[in-house]
């Protein structure tokens, strides 16, 4: 491996530890826009720890009664799993679906299913066990009721977060997040037209050597602002992402083994003969339709030439592909890249007939020229989404056809869609309406508006759409509305607004009907397992379940939503809210079912 000169090392530790606008600020994530003041934290914030997969950028989509799987780094005598979804306050319990440690990938794959009656969106994952810190991987699994034949999916490009200027051009500066403001007007339309997931082809950050040099901590800021779409994204990376630039004074390899870090997995550095990948390709299907990614870069820094080549495709990556497209029989095959590299040395290597390919997308060319036909099959490349051009494209689904538009542009007067609100939409309001204008020549039909309106234990109907699903937790009642946001300028207004109360625990029969089981094992020993507790509903109602000390503080918060009539579960790890493992004691599990109330005694023991 080639050494950094010591000259270059000296000043990348001088210009860390010079005083910067960082060091105003200790508040890791509070402003991703346009300040610079971050601290050391986000050099680990958002990077992997026990999950591996689903993450933000390889999520999953699933529907009730599914087997999520998840990949957990951990050792292989670890016992106790559990898994749970959590969307604000409300968290979902999933009930175990075998899986065991993989010795031959050497990290767990474990399943879980998902229960019935989840409600469409987007979840976190949470993941707990007997030996390992409770550990979250944000925006990386979504439910939805089932596959639709009819939808959209869109996608991004060369986005170059948080700006596409240079360390070692004139005029740098740390404080630069011109890119962001573009990513946010892209997220904008996306979470207003609503695909089913979101395809980025690669150079999420401009210098992913930057997660470590100067504070710029390009990864995690770059993953914070992922958790913005309203949607799942899958990323593979680019050459500004892995590539690594020999202008940038860290060591060979930093880039790729910091985006391993957020993005990727580590056994890449040194893959197990049941994992035998050096770079990150994966797969995944919605209905009939099969995509496949993977990652694509100039070798700008020599790293491992032997292993990454100077160019991508590698000869890995291509009997990956290969093999994977020649398995997903009876399916509309779609592949994403960043750019074929290899086509001026070896030649174009993403060959639609030969690959039997139904597409293929692509980034890289910021200014490409639009096609005209893009007819299946099609070969399209997108402009990017930053330097103020902020481009992307969607693509229709209707009966396993794919129809890609044009090239679109958020927050233009020309294309893009804007709004606005008559209030916050912050969960604090009972009535609201939103008007949005759809500049572009297409009309969205799937559109879904999200109010976050109080939660009153009242219905919400609307107008100008049509109520989808009402999701209640921490005293918010989310409304989710499909409407039509007809094309060329035409104002759409959708208004949310409170009907009648909620049937529910006001009357004494059903609260004598309420039933809560003792909860089980008693004394309970978090080494041992999960305290599981277990009661039914007669009707629906908001429910709460709640574990509190003899202080009555809150220790945990267990289910906290509507449900539905009928038999429940929920467990509990034995740790606190803060994923702190609570002392031996006496506690109290408390459970609010409308009118009805609850208790059980819990022992805890070590």
């Amino acid at each position: 491996m080639r050494r950094i000169p010591s000259h270059l090392v000296a000043l990348a530790l001088a210009l860390v530890l010079l005083p910067s606008c960082f060091a105003s600020s200790r508040a890791a994530t509070a402003a991703l826009d346009s300040t610079c003041k971050y601290d050391d934290g986000m050099y680990t914030t958002g990077a992997l720890k026990v999950i591996w997969k689903p993450i933000v950028n390889v999520p999953t989509i699933l529907r009730p009664g599914d087997t999520l799987t998840v990949w957990a780094n951990a050792a292989s005598s670890v016992t106790g799993w559990a898994a749970s979804l959590k969307f604000g306050a409300l968290v979902i319990p999933l009930p175990a679906a075998g899986g065991g440690f993989d010795a031959g990938r050497n990290f767990w794959v474990l399943g879980f299913t998902v229960p019935a009656g989840t409600a469409e969106e987007v979840y976190d994952l949470v993941l707990a066990s007997n030996a390992t810190a409770t550990d979250t991987a944000r925006h990386a699994v979504k439910v939805i009721p089932a596959f639709r034949k009819d939808y959209y999916f869109a996608q991004i490009t060369d986005t170059h977060l948080p700006s596409n200027n240079f360390s070692s051009n004139n005029g740098w500066s740390t404080c630069d997040t011109a890119q962001v403001a573009d990513w946010n007007a892209v997220v904008n339309d996306f979470n207003y037209i609503h695909p089913e997931f979101v395809l980025h082809t690669g150079d999420l950050v401009n210098e992913g050597a930057l997660q470590r040099l100067y504070h710029m901590y390009e990864y995690a800021r770059a993953k914070q602002l992922m958790y913005r779409l309203r949607d799942p994204i899958f990323l593979v990376a680019g050459n500004h992402d892995v590539g690594g630039w020999t202008a940038t004074p860290v060591p060979i390899g930093t880039a790729r083994v910091d985006w391993w870090r957020f993005f990727g997995w580590p056994s890449f550095a040194s893959p197990p003969a049941g994992f035998p990948y050096h770079s990150q390709v994966y797969s995944f299907d919605y209905d009939s339709l099969h995509v496949a990614g993977m990652e694509a870069y100039n070798n700008y820094d020599n790293y491992l030439p032997g292993t990454y080549g100077t160019d991508s495709f590698t000869a890995e990556e291509m009997n990956w592909l290969q093999a994977d497209l020649a398995a997903a029989t009876g399916k509309r095959k779609l592949f994403f890249y960043h750019y074929d590299f290899n086509q001026g040395n070896s030649g174009k290597q993403i060959n639609l007939a030969t690959l039997g390919l139904d597409g293929a997308i692509w980034g890289h060319v910021h200014s490409v020229a639009d096609k005209t036909n893009r007819s299946i099959p099609f070969d399209l490349g997108l402009q990017c989404a930053s330097s103020n051009r902020r481009a992307y494209r969607i693509f229709r689904v209707h009966n396993s056809v794919i129809t890609p538009t044009r090239i679109l542009y958020a927050g233009t007067t020309t294309d893009s869609l804007s709004e606005s609100w008559t209030g916050p939409n912050d969960g604090t309001r009972t009535q609201l309406t939103c008007s949005v204008r759809n500049r572009v020549n297409e009309t969205w039909d799937h559109s879904r508006l999200v109010f976050h309106m109080v939660d009153h234990d009242s219905n919400y109907a609307a107008t100008g759409g049509t109520v989808a699903q009402v999701i209640r937790e921490g005293g918010k009642a989310h409304v989710y509305v499909d409407c039509v946001l007809t094309g060329g300028g035409v104002i759409t207004n959708v208004s949310v607004y409170p009907t009648t109360p909620i049937v529910t625990a006001v009357d004494g029969w059903f609260a004598a009907a309420v039933r809560f089981e003792r909860p089980a094992p008693s004394p309970f020993r978090p080494a041992g397992g999960r305290l599981s507790l277990r009661y039914s509903l007669p009707a629906s109602a908001a429910v709460r379940l709640e574990v509190f000390d003899l202080s009555g503080r809150r220790v945990a918060t267990l289910a906290d939503g509507h449900q539905p009539p009928g038999e429940h579960s929920a467990s509990w790890d034995g740790r606190d809210a803060d994923g702190r493992v609570a002392a031996a004691g006496l506690y109290f599990a408390k459970l609010r079912a409308g009118g009805a109330e609850r208790a059980a005694r819990i022992v805890l023991v070590r």
